[in-house]
């Protein structure tokens, strides 16, 4: 199991170090999408039931920075579904406020705007996106490292013989 600690935030440096986190998400079975035509605000979200994240372009600049805030935030959502549960103990949970409001305020004040029963879930995946980036990564695998596919299996030379 993974578990979050409090960094010093590490934004990813170029779009080379999204499309790395984007393929470690789909060798976990989730899909990384992107749609042009997303409500006004909304930047990025997890449909658990497909198994799918979006990315909301028209809602987004075109920055790396930010691109990598709201993929970190929604693969957290990634990591409590494979999970099937929190990512925090609950004891934690006090702490990681504190930490959310040291480094957003902003970002704290919107945890207001979330029913009580989706709160939780919100907190830590403010939590991970201000998280360095190696840490998400490290992370996802320790949460979702079961979901990992492996390399294809070598076929042998016999094998890649067949009916064609």
């Amino acid at each position: 199991m993974g578990s979050l600690s409090i960094g010093s935030p590490v934004r990813a440096q170029s779009w080379a170090d999204i499309g790395d986190y984007s393929s470690l998400l789909r060798q976990a079975g989730t899909q990384t999408l992107v749609a042009k035509d997303c409500p006004s605000g909304l930047l990025g979200a997890f449909h658990a039931g497909r198994n799918a994240l979006l990315l909301c372009s028209n809602n987004l600049q075109d920055d790396p920075a930010q691109v990598w805030t709201v993929l970190a935030h929604e693969s957290a959502h990634v990591m409590q579904h494979c999970q099937q549960g929190p990512l925090l103990p609950d004891h934690q949970i006090g702490s990681a406020l504190a930490q959310i409001e040291k480094q957003s305020m902003s970002s704290f004040q919107e945890l207001r705007l979330y029913h009580q029963s989706q709160r939780r879930d919100e907190i830590e995946a403010r939590l991970v996106q201000g998280l360095p980036m190696a840490e998400v990564k490290a992370l996802f695998r320790g949460f979702c490292g079961n979901r990992l596919k492996r390399g294809a299996p070598k076929s042998t030379p016999a094998e890649g013989l067949g009916d064609g």
